[in-house]
C-alpha cells in the first residue's frame, strides 16, 4: 500500500497515475477539503473566483499536457492594451501601454476543475480528509504512520505531498531524517504563504467597455497586482489579484473599503456598484503558513535537489510543488513533482518484483 500525504495537485497527480497502474494507495489530507493551494470560490451569482493558483503559460508543459489528457480547456487571460501604475507619490503614477509579453492562461471552469477531475478519476473512497499525520516510523521493510494522535496504519511507501516547511514542523520521524534535509526543509519558502488574494465582482465589465486599464500595479496597495477576471464564457465579471500582505493587520471591512477606494480612484465611480468582495489570507492557513512568525524570500530553496532524493531505503518520497526541478511553487511544478513521485514508486515496485523473480 502506498500512502500519499496531502491532496493538493501534486498528491492528486501521483494518485491518478497509481490508479492507472493498479497500484493500491490512499491519500491522507489534513483539511476537510482537497485542492491545497488551488481554491476556486463561487459567489452567490455563480461567478468563479480564484483565491489560489490561477495563471500559467505555454512554457508550463507538464500542466498543459495534463490538461490536454483530462480534456480541460485553457483560455487566454485578458490584459487589454494598457496598465495603470498606481503610486501617487511617484512621478510614474498613471496609465501606460502594456509591453508585448507572452500570453498567460486560466483553466476554463476555474482551476478547481482540475482538482475535481483528478479526484473523480481517483475515487472518493481513496481520499481520506481530516486525517493529520503526526508521526512516521521506518522499519526494515515497512513504514508506519500515526494519524490524528490515535490511529496507526502501515505503508510500503509514503509520499509526502505537502510543502517542506509544513511536514518538517508537523511530522515526527523515527529514525530522524538527515540533518541536511530537515534544515533545507525548515528554510524552504512555501509559495503563496504570505499572499492575500482578493477579488471584486461586478455585473458588467465596464473597464473593457470604456477601454480602462484592468491591469493595475502598485507599490503601496492595497492591491499590488490586479487583473481582469472575466470567465471563459464572458458572462461573469470581476477584478482579482494580490493585496499587500501588510494589509492583513486591519479588519476585513476596512480592507474592502480601501480596495474599493483604490479601484474607484483609477477606474471611476462604477467600482462602487460592486456586487461582492472576496478574499483569502493564506498566512492564516496552518497547512500553508507554518510557523507563523518566519519570513523567507520568495522561492527560497524551492526546487532544491535534496527533495528529489528518496529516503528510508527508497520508501519515503518527498513531493509537493516546492520539490520540482522546473517552475517550483507553481501548478506546473506540482504536476512535475507528482509525476516524479509516481515514477519513483513504480521503479521501486518493479525492482522488488525483479528481485523476487531472481
Amino acid at each position: 500500500m502506498v500512502i500519499i500525504i496531502g491532496a493538493g495537485l501534486s498528491g492528486l497527480v501521483t494518485a491518478y497515475r497509481l490508479k492507472q497502474a493498479n497500484i493500491p494507495f490512499k491519500i491522507l489530507e489534513a483539511k476537510e477539503t482537497v485542492g491545497g493551494r488551488i481554491s476556486t470560490k463561487t459567489t452567490e451569482n455563480e461567478t468563479p473566483i480564484e483565491m489560489g493558483a490561477t495563471w500559467f503559460g505555454r512554457q508550463h508543459q507538464n500542466l498543459n499536457s495534463l490538461l490536454n489528457e483530462l480534456h480541460l480547456k485553457p483560455f487566454r487571460q485578458y490584459h487589454g492594451e494598457y496598465y495603470f501604475y498606481d503610486d501617487q507619490n511617484s512621478s510614474h503614477h498613471g496609465k501606460y501601454k502594456l509591453p508585448h509579453q507572452e500570453p498567460s492562461y486560466r483553466i476554463a471552469g476555474g482551476s478547481f476543475s482540475l482538482i475535481n477531475t483528478l479526484a473523480e478519476r481517483i475515487g472518493e473512497d481513496n481520499i481520506l480528509t481530516s486525517h493529520t499525520v503526526e508521526e512516521i516510523k521506518a522499519y526494515e521493510d515497512k513504514l508506519t504512520l500515526k494519524i490524528n494522535n490515535e490511529k496507526t496504519i502501515q505503508a510500503d511507501q509514503i509520499i509526502i505531498s505537502v510543502p517542506p516547511k509544513i511536514w518538517v514542523n508537523q511530522i515526527q520521524f523515527e529514525p530522524e531524517l538527515p540533518a541536511a534535509l530537515t534544515e533545507t526543509a525548515k528554510n524552504t519558502q512555501t509559495w503563496m504563504e504570505d499572499s492575500i488574494k482578493a477579488a471584486v465582482e461586478f455585473s458588467e465589465p465596464f473597464w473593457k467597455e470604456n477601454q480602462l486599464p484592468s491591469t493595475i500595479m502598485s507599490n503601496y496597495g492595497p492591491f499590488v497586482e490586479c487583473y481582469d477576471h472575466t470567465n471563459q464564457q464572458e458572462n461573469k465579471f470581476a477584478l482579482c489579484g494580490f493585496l499587500n500582505p501588510a494589509f492583513k493587520e486591519i479588519k476585513k471591512e476596512e480592507r474592502e473599503q480601501l480596495v474599493i477606494q483604490q479601484l474607484s480612484s483609477i477606474l471611476g465611480e462604477k467600482v462602487r456598484e460592486a456586487k461582492s468582495y472576496l478574499e483569502y489570507i493564506w498566512s492564516e492557513d496552518d497547512q500553508v503558513k507554518w510557523p507563523k512568525d518566519i519570513f523567507m524570500q520568495p522561492h527560497q530553496n524551492n526546487g532544491h535537489p535534496i527533495f528529489r532524493n528518496p529516503f528510508f531505503n527508497h520508501r519515503l518520497i518527498i513531493s509537493s510543488s516546492e520539490s520540482a526541478s522546473l517552475f517550483p511553487g507553481y501548478m506546473d511544478g506540482a504536476v512535475e513533482a507528482g509525476e516524479n513521485a509516481f515514477k519513483q514508486v513504480f521503479d521501486k515496485i518493479k525492482q522488488e518484483q525483479n528481485q523476487q523473480l531472481n
